[in-house]
């Protein structure tokens, strides 16, 4: 079975884990600020081999974000119902995993990386919050300490989608075999 793992939103990415763990990564494709539904379906196609292999899709459970526009949030649900869809087309079978979940287990060893907010406490202390994108990419390096994560080639960083869309299918490899 190939573990997919999939990271909703607009620098989202697909992450497949195959059985014998060859890692493939895609930035999720867009034309504009589109999602490309095509080539997504290529996508999709060339992992599971036409269809040949079966696949387990984790599918990061989201919701709208308070705080962000009506139009972004739409944009973000629109593109849930897109994956969701097409894994549904394919007759796959998934699993929406919520971000704390996943995040419990993928950074379990890992002290979380804190970040100021800026904000004190009553007692005048530092208010700190955790930093997900850095704690998840020091456990991304843990599991998969050669693997690229970069969007493209000319990164210098690495892409947050597919950091967080690796370990979300690590995390189906590791509950749904």
């Amino acid at each position: 079975m190939i573990s997919l793992g999939i990271d909703i939103g607009k620098n989202g990415a697909i992450v497949a884990i195959k059985h014998d763990g060859e890692v493939k990564t895609f930035k999720t494709p867009q034309i504009n600020k589109e999602i490309d539904i095509h080539r997504l379906v290529e996508i999709i196609d060339e992992v599971s081999n036409g269809g040949k292999e079966s696949i387990h899709a984790g599918i990061e459970d989201v919701h709208s974000i308070f705080g962000v526009g009506a139009k972004a949030n739409f944009q973000f649900g629109r593109s849930l119902g897109i994956i969701e869809g097409l894994i549904i087309s394919f007759g796959f079978p998934f699993t929406k995993i919520s971000p704390k979940i996943w995040q419990k287990e993928m950074w379990m060893g890992i002290s979380p990386v804190q970040i100021n907010t800026g904000k004190k406490t009553k007692e005048g202390n530092i208010k700190y919050k955790i930093d997900t994108k850095s704690t998840s990419q020091l456990a991304a390096k843990r599991l998969y300490p050669s693997l690229d994560l970069r969007g493209t080639e000319r990164s210098k960083k690495d892409h947050d989608g597919i950091v967080d869309a690796l370990l979300i299918a690590t995390y189906v490899s590791r509950k749904f075999k």
